[in-house]
Formats: structure tokens, C-alpha cells, sequence
């Protein structure tokens, strides 16, 4: 949506995201109803809470609320999420939900070890090893990872290193973090960089295939790059 734009620079690109794809399922619930989204009266998001209640998580149903109360609030609208109805119809669709939510596995050091010796010995595998030891070291997020540079590392004594992490979910204003890095983390790391010929700018880069071989180029999402 265009008024969106009005936030470009005070949220991250994911939360505009969020805010546009939960509006748009609102907003197409609405008209195969032929109903109003904007503005949306309270009985309306009551009944699409009820009707999305079945197949979407509570989480899911909350985020949906925050996105349809943004939207009123930039048009200068009154947010008919805080309705009495509104609050009701969600507490309703909690409380049909008893299944525990679905916990992702975390990454132990076995698994971790195990990844490790899986990455080939190739220019790929030693990215990637560096990319699992220093993620585990650090427990940054894929966008954390994608956005540590060369010249915010620091070597200490031991052969250990700490790279300052600018920007983080929990940290949207970048204030920045120390994520330590272990020395066996570290060698791996050194091992990536000269393979790869890098020597400043962003650490972890997609690597391109070309006739005179693989070589690592500009970065792009971890999402992209692990190829």
C-alpha cells in the first residue's frame, strides 16, 4: 500500500512486509464478503478472526491485528481492533487452539559438528563452515550474519575474534553487539577469506561459477548465497 511509505526508514523492510501481505488477506477476506477493510468496523474483524481461527495460529491471528490497526492509524482512522468484540473473537480462537506450538530444534554442537564435516572442500564449503561455526558462536540471524564485515572483526590474543553485529531484531535502532568468536571458529573463517581472495567489505558473499572457476562476488541474503 502506498501510504506504507510513510514508514520506509522507521521499520524494517520484514515488518512493512508483514504489514502489506496480513492487510492484503484482510482486505480479500473482506471483499468475497462484501464488506468494508478500511474502514473496517469491529464486527468485521470479529467474524474474519472467526473465520481464520481454524487454520491460523493465534500468533498469526495477533500479528493480522497489529497490520489491520497500523493501516487505520495511517489513514488517521479509529482502530476498531481494540473493540470489546475483537478481543472476545480472538480470546475465542485461543482458546480452540490446544495443540503446543511447534518448537524448531535448536542447533546443538553435535549438529553443528555434523554439518560441519558435510560441507564439501570446495570454495562453497569452506563459506559455509564458516558460516555454521561463526552463527552457532554467535547466535546471530541470517540477516546478522550476511551484514558482518571484515574490517568489524577483532583478533584477540588467543586467536579467538569478536565482530561487532550493527543491527539485530531485538536491536532496531543498531546500537550494536560484541559476538565472540571462537578460535577454532575463527580458523575456519581465515580459511574462507583467503580461499575466497577476500580481504575487506562484507564477510559472507555468493559465490559465482564462471569458465575460469568458482569465485565469491558481492553479497547477497543467506537464503541466496546458500548455494
Amino acid at each position: 500500500m502506498a501510504a506504507l511509505g510513510r514508514l520506509d526508514g522507521a521499520y524494517s523492510e520484514n515488518t512493512l512486509r508483514s504489514y502489506r501481505a496480513d492487510f492484503r488477506i484482510f482486505e480479500a477476506w473482506c471483499r468475497s464478503n462484501d464488506l468494508a477493510a478500511l474502514p473496517a468496523a469491529p464486527a468485521t474483524i470479529a467474524a474474519f478472526l472467526d473465520s481464520a481461527s481454524p487454520t491460523a495460529a493465534p500468533s498469526t491471528l495477533r500479528r493480522r491485528l497489529v497490520s489491520i490497526a497500523k493501516i487505520h492509524r495511517l489513514f488517521k482512522l479509529p482502530t476498531p481492533t481494540e473493540d470489546e468484540d475483537v478481543r472476545i473473537a480472538l480470546r475465542r480462537a485461543e482458546r480452540c487452539r490446544h495443540r503446543r506450538p511447534a518448537q524448531a530444534l535448536g542447533l546443538t554442537a553435535e549438529r553443528r559438528d555434523r554439518l560441519l564435516a558435510a560441507c564439501p572442500d570446495d570454495l562453497a564449503g569452506f563459506r559455509d563452515r564458516a558460516l555454521i561455526a561463526i552463527g552457532y558462536d554467535t547466535l546471530c540471524r541470517r540477516s546478522e550474519l550476511v551484514a558482518l564485515r571484515i574490517e568489524e572483526l577483532k583478533r584477540l590474543p588467543d586467536g579467538a575474534m569478536l565482530a561487532i553485529v550493527r543491527r539485530a531484531k531485538n536491536d532496531p535502532f543498531g546500537n550494536g553487539r560484541e559476538g565472540y568468536i571462537s578460535k577454532r571458529s575463527a580458523a575456519l573463517l581465515d580459511a574462507w577469506l583467503e580461499a575466497a581472495a577476500i580481504y575487506e567489505g562484507w564477510i559472507f558473499r555468493r559465490i559465482l561459477w564462471d569458465g575460469a572457476g568458482p569465485s565469491a562476488l558481492h553479497p547477497h541474503s543467506v537464503g541466496r548465497i546458500l548455494k
